[in-house]
């Protein structure tokens, strides 16, 4: 039998792929109730991003790392629009080209850039650095941040040694507008949502920001460990959520749409197979 959702109202912090996620949740009989806490927004100082490109295309590259997919394809198209396109790969030729998870895995396949290490799941920081040499000495290293820097990475590439050239293609901000996020709020006070669904870390840091705008944030905790049942779609936005007081109660196996959605189906079979509390 298919797993169902059984008519269970469910948040969503998702903004890219929501509608595809949405349907998911419907497809299994669940309510969808969209709150999207992210916005990726290009640099607002694009002499920074010119600056690393050209520092970048300078210089043979030993390593390269790319986190995202849509940080990788800006890095490349900003290359080709500063008119150093073909310096650029050629440095990431004569590198090694560690890719972070599928989506940048895709893109540099799609340009024809070889890849040479690729992280198991869940694809989190420590995947990275158990692929990264322990001795970094010497070596010149491209890190592709996501909309916001990862800085312990950095940091540890830095202690071993490595010479890094750091590029931001993007960041996370809010929704310009914030109104599904103060009506999740209310409606989470109210215990009208049975299951939130978060995706990011940087979605529980925009959720948390928008209820101290609100001046419930020292609510917010205690009503998503009481009044609903949370989600996080991996290691690191669990981490995110219980570093913040909030309970995790479902998290998949693989950190993908389809299995968190069948995570969730099965959350609530267990829950009425369990029967009232």
């Amino acid at each position: 039998m298919e797993p169902h959702l059984e008519g269970r109202v469910v948040a969503l912090m998702q903004t890219r792929h929501a509608a595809e996620l949405a349907a998911l949740v419907e497809r299994h009989g669940g309510v969808p109730v969209a709150a999207p806490c992210l916005r990726e927004a290009a640099v607002e100082d694009a002499a920074p991003l010119d600056a690393a490109l050209h520092e970048l295309a300078g210089a043979p590259l030993d390593l390269a790392i790319f986190q995202t997919g849509v940080g990788t394809d800006r890095l490349l198209a900003a290359a080709a629009a500063a008119g150093i396109e073909e310096a650029v790969l050629g440095r990431l030729a004569g590198a090694v080209v560690l890719a972070r998870g599928p989506k940048p895995l895709t893109v540099l396949l799609r340009h024809r850039i070889r890849v040479d290490r690729r992280t198991p799941e869940p694809h989190t920081t420590a995947e990275v650095v158990d692929l990264v040499e322990a001795d970094l000495g010497g070596r010149r290293v491209m890190l592709q941040h996501y909309g916001s820097p990862n800085v312990d990475l950095a940091a540890l590439l830095r202690a071993r040694g490595a010479d890094l050239v750091e590029i931001s293609t993007y960041h996370w901000r809010l929704p310009h507008d914030t109104g599904p996020i103060r009506s999740f709020l209310v409606r989470l006070e109210a215990g009208e949502l049975d299951l939130t669904v978060f995706t990011s870390a940087s979605q529980v840091d925009n959720l948390f920001h928008v209820a101290e705008v609100e001046g419930v944030d020292d609510r917010l905790a205690g009503w998503l460990a009481a009044n609903t049942e949370v989600a996080a779609v991996g290691p690191v936005c669990a981490a995110a959520l219980r570093a913040r007081g909030v309970p995790v109660r479902i998290e998949p196996a693989r950190p993908k749409m389809v299995p968190l959605v069948r995570a969730l189906c099965e959350h609530v079979a267990a829950a009425r197979a369990a029967g009232p509390r």
